[in-house]
């Protein structure tokens, strides 16, 4: 099938397209701008916005054969490798490493920076990311324009938008507190967003409680909790009693030495753990006077 296109709507299309170059990343030549002086280095345009990396950019000025180098976000490009380089046009192909930020012509006069931003279009690709890991720990992330990541959430909507460490290939975050077992949320920027959710969950411990003692055992005394991770345990909680107990007698990874509350009653020990999930006991706290009382 033949699409035939008369002259005037050629002339259109030319001049859209031309508008739509310029405009789409237009940065000094505002209404007021002095005019450059003769000398003056100065950039007028730059686009088009939403290139890929690997893909070729235009900068439009005056002056432009004196830039010796452009400096994009994390990138630089030296004038060798400038694809053109005119007096009013430099042509350049987009590194891999770039990001989105303003664009910087240095000149042995001095740099000229944008106003505006320049942002591409990347296709932020997940390849593996660490299987467990308790909160506090560092994950690591590899995969493809990882550099673009602007925010990784946990489940529970637990959110983080200061990494580690972060380049084109590896990101590094801390599990938060408040991470539970579930997939990660990436939310990458760009000209077209992108949202990616892992198809694995990544594992997040909880406390587990493997016994209770004494039991039967005594109101407003201590109590021990054996099991493990319970560096992880944020809190306890009696049978009969509304408020989580926050303050031990002692805690390590695999013991908690707690009061117990004057109005605890008979039933399952609960931790807490900062993720907010409840693991409780096996067996039942009784207590040594509530025995004598039914004798």
């Amino acid at each position: 099938m033949k699409i035939l296109l008369n002259t005037r709507l050629l002339n259109v299309l030319y001049f859209v397209m031309f508008a739509a170059l310029w405009s789409a990343c237009k940065d000094d030549d505002a209404a007021g701008t002095p005019v450059a002086s003769s000398s003056e280095v100065k950039l007028l345009s730059f686009g088009p916005s939403g290139v890929k990396p690997g893909e070729k950019i235009s900068l439009i000025g005056n002056n432009l054969d004196k830039v010796t180098s452009v400096e994009l976000a994390n990138a630089s490009v030296p004038g060798s490798a400038f694809v053109t380089h005119t007096s009013e046009l430099i042509v350049l192909t987009v590194p891999k490493e770039a990001g989105e930020g303003k664009v910087t012509l240095k000149t042995a006069a001095g740099d000229v920076v944008s106003k505006t931003i320049l942002s591409f279009e990347v296709a932020v690709k997940i390849e593996s990311v660490t299987a467990e890991a308790k909160p506090g720990d560092n994950i690591t992330i590899t995969g493809d324009y990882l550099n673009w990541i602007k925010e990784v959430r946990f489940a529970r909507d637990t959110a983080i938008t200061a990494f580690v460490s972060q380049t084109l290939t590896k990101l590094v975050v801390t599990v938060p507190l408040g991470a539970q077992t579930g997939p990660l949320i990436f939310s990458a920027g760009g000209t077209e967003p992108l949202t990616i959710e892992t198809e694995k969950d990544l594992v997040i411990p909880v406390p587990k409680i493997s016994a209770i003692s004494p039991n039967p055992a005594e109101r407003e005394k201590n109590l021990t909790i054996k099991g493990t991770d319970f560096d992880l345990a944020r809190s306890i909680l009696f049978s009969g009693v509304t408020a989580p107990i926050t303050q031990f007698v002692s805690k390590t990874p695999t013991e908690i030495v707690v009061v117990i509350p004057k109005a605890a009653t008979k039933g399952l020990v609960t931790v807490v753990a900062y993720s907010g999930v409840n693991v409780t006991s096996s067996d039942t706290l009784k207590f040594v006077s509530d025995s004598v009382k039914t004798k």
